[in-house]
């Protein structure tokens, strides 16, 4: 039971890695964007709570860095 519980979170912690997006904008500085991103971050939670499988949420987490001038890199 145990080992699978450690692969299941391995899988996890692979996946939440392997989706991760760096967004730039000219003149941001990292904590800036930083913060930026989780003001995004927390606005869609409070829209789709920590479901991060819904399409949903990854559309309109992207759509509100992307209103603030981000691109990804």
């Amino acid at each position: 039971m145990k080992v699978r519980a450690l692969c299941l979170l391995l899988m996890i912690v692979l996946a939440g890695c392997a989706t991760h997006v760096q967004w730039v904008q000219e003149g941001k500085t990292e904590a800036e964007t930083e913060r930026d991103y989780k003001e995004c971050y927390d606005q869609t939670e409070k829209r789709y709570g920590t479901n991060l499988e819904s399409p949903h949420f990854t559309t309109d987490l992207n759509q509100c860095m992307e209103s603030r001038g981000y691109r990804r890199k």
